[in-house]
């Protein structure tokens, strides 16, 4: 995750860098072209291009905030899951630790379910993470697998409504009928689980405007192509000062900002992909997990 300015200002020469080199390429041969066959031969009218400018500016301005707005609500799922899975955890030590609120049997000890329903939780949070990852089914260790059985989570079904299924069960078998106010707030917690899910999975699931995409990708591409014709050389100092050369990295950089805007507004467009500018949700997992089982140590 970028988390420093110094970190962003690499990630973004990493970005535009192979445009720059590119664009440049470009700008020399035409450059090359026009100072061979005739001065301003391929020059167009700079209104057709300042219009066509604008117009491919409003393009990427809707764009970038649309995908803004998609990375940012993913972020705040992922940021409810941190407040949801805490709380809970948090819910489940303290519930369990009076014994009126469980049903009076000595096969139950509280202690013992309330470390697995925890572990249960953070089972939950990891399977989340890799199904959004698109691995449904990883490879899980020992303690998992009895875990999953213990709870008869069915694996080959969806792996995180089973745990969720499992969670409620046992939350509504162990707890006694006069500690309905602990039960109900649990099972909102539940309940808050599968909205997470949901939202998390309506982004993941739901392509972001493809083919406004793909026609703001040929837009900007076709713009950039024309910025060389449309600008022309740079006539400083007169034919013979080749200072005109100067117009090379201008036109390139005018293209690497177009191309650039428009892949950033591409990498935010899938905040939930492994990617430069993605929410980071392996952290945020790996974070939820670690407080669990801070909570789950002081059952100890």
């Amino acid at each position: 995750m970028i988390r420093t300015e110094k970190q962003g200002l690499g990630a973004l020469i990493k970005i535009t860098l192979p445009y720059f080199a590119l664009t440049a390429a470009y700008a020399a041969f035409v450059f090359l072209l026009e100072e061979n066959i005739g001065d301003h031969i391929f020059k167009v009218s700079a209104q057709i291009g300042s219009v066509f400018g604008i117009a491919v500016a409003f393009f990427l301005g809707f764009r970038m905030n649309s995908a803004y707005d998609r990375w940012w609500e993913a972020r705040k799922i992922f940021g409810n899951l941190v407040n949801n899975s805490r709380s809970f955890t948090a819910k489940i030590y303290t519930y369990f630790q009076s014994p009126s609120n469980i049903v009076p049997d000595e096969d139950i000890n509280r202690t013992v379910i309330a470390k697995e329903l925890i572990d249960l939780t953070c089972c939950y949070i990891s399977q989340l993470k890799n199904e959004i990852h698109e691995v449904p089914h990883p490879p899980y260790d020992q303690k998992t697998q009895s875990l999953f059985k213990k709870y008869a989570v069915e694996q080959t079904h969806k792996v995180s409504n089973e745990v969720l299924i499992s969670l409620s069960t046992k939350i509504e078998m162990v707890f006694a009928d006069k500690a309905n106010i602990e039960k109900r707030d649990l099972m909102e917690h539940i309940n808050q689980f599968y909205n997470i899910q949901g939202k998390a999975e309506r982004i993941n699931n739901t392509p972001f405007l493809k083919i406004y995409s793909a026609f703001t990708r040929v837009t900007v591409l076709f713009y950039v192509l024309m910025i060389p014709f449309i600008i022309g050389d740079i006539d400083i100092g007169g034919e013979d000062s080749h200072l005109e050369l100067l117009a090379i990295p201008l036109l390139s950089i005018v293209s690497t900002l177009f191309l650039t805007i428009n892949k950033l507004a591409n990498l935010y467009g899938d905040p939930l992909e492994e990617n430069t500018t993605s929410v980071p949700i392996d952290q945020i997992c790996q974070t939820i997990i670690e407080n669990c089982q801070e909570v789950k140590v002081k059952l100890s």
